[in-house]
């Protein structure tokens, strides 16, 4: 008996077993649109900014219709019927065939990268109690856009650091002094 783990392609990213719960006013449908906007944005622009729940879950399904485009091909009436699903513009499904699948075909990772956008965090409204949503960067690896920059080092020897250092140390002789004179 085969293995159901392969005849289903993996994802190379963590795909969590629940939907998040992206609220939406016209209920499960108007959550499936965004999404299907939001992997058609990708697909055509290369680099979009989401925030995260959103970025997180049309990854996903983004990584998928890679996956299955390059297992499958063109002619897998299966497949087809996914990329016709999930890609509202046309020309984006000639794209993923033409243009996505000869990129990833000899790929060992995933094929999007997500970037967390930083300072950029927003209230959400109406949520009880409060959470902040991140803003996040998702893009397709190997695109026409320079690239994200990566996370500052820190740098122990900057002269903010070098002063902190210096005050810290300063405090607790300080402290040290009052508490031997007591």
């Amino acid at each position: 008996m085969a293995e159901v783990a392969k005849l289903v392609p993996r994802l190379r990213i963590n795909v969590k077993p629940r939907h998040r719960n992206l609220r939406n006013v016209d209920g499960p449908l108007g959550r499936i649109n965004i999404l299907r906007e939001l992997v058609t944005a990708l697909f055509k622009y290369e680099r979009i900014e989401v925030f995260q729940a959103k970025c997180e879950e049309a990854r996903g399904y983004a990584e998928r219709l890679i996956t299955e485009a390059i297992r499958n091909g063109d002619k897998h009436p299966a497949t087809m019927e996914m990329a016709d699903f999930w890609l509202e513009d046309k020309q984006m499904v000639h794209k993923l065939f033409k243009v996505l699948v000869p990129r990833y075909q000899n790929h060992q990772t995933s094929y999007t990268e997500r970037y967390f956008i930083p300072h950029k965090c927003h209230l959400a409204a109406g949520t009880k109690p409060a959470r902040f949503q991140q803003e996040c960067v998702l893009e397709l690896k190997g695109n026409p856009y320079p690239p994200m920059p990566a996370k500052p080092k820190p740098n122990k020897e900057s002269l903010t650091n070098i002063l902190l250092r210096e005050a810290s140390k300063d405090f607790r002789k300080m402290k040290l002094k009052a508490e031997n004179k007591s």
